[in-house]
């Protein structure tokens, strides 16, 4: 005796969808198989690619001589004016509530980007109302007006 379950269905589409199951199976486990296969090649030739790379590199290249003392570079002493001209811009920074610590760290971008001929004349902090404008502007962007 069938159970209803059962009687209701038609088993040639059952066999129907069973066999289109294990063909798309099959399919992705070949499909696995090629790719991993094609994996493993394309690391060996790679591989291969790299010890013949190095080895011609080394073969290039003679050997290390011993390393040579480095010169000493001279540091040149700040002059009387350029000290005092630091002072006035580290006192006048601070009047002005920026810290010496930025005061410093802008002199050495400026050092590093221009070189020795630059000189920085003058800090000013930038108006906080400009960047609350700013954010002002992004947030009101976010939020549609609501009335």
């Amino acid at each position: 005796m069938t159970t209803p379950i059962f009687a209701a269905l038609d088993m040639d589409a059952v066999i129907y969808q069973v066999t289109g199951m294990c063909v798309v199976f099959c399919c992705l486990t070949l499909l696995s198989v090629i790719l991993t296969i094609s994996g493993s090649v394309a690391q060996r030739m790679d591989a291969g690619r790299k010890a013949r790379a190095e080895a011609a590199k080394a073969a290039a290249t003679p050997p290390p001589a011993a390393p040579a003392a480095a010169p000493a570079v001279a540091v040149p002493e700040p002059t009387p004016a350029e000290v005092a001209a630091l002072a006035a811009g580290i006192y006048d920074a601070a009047r002005s509530s920026i810290t010496p610590q930025v005061v410093a760290a802008i002199a050495a971008a400026v050092k590093v980007t221009v070189g020795q001929e630059a000189r920085i004349l003058d800090i000013k902090p930038v108006n906080p109302a400009y960047g609350q404008d700013g954010r002002n502007a992004v947030m009101n962007s976010h939020f549609p007006v609501r009335g």
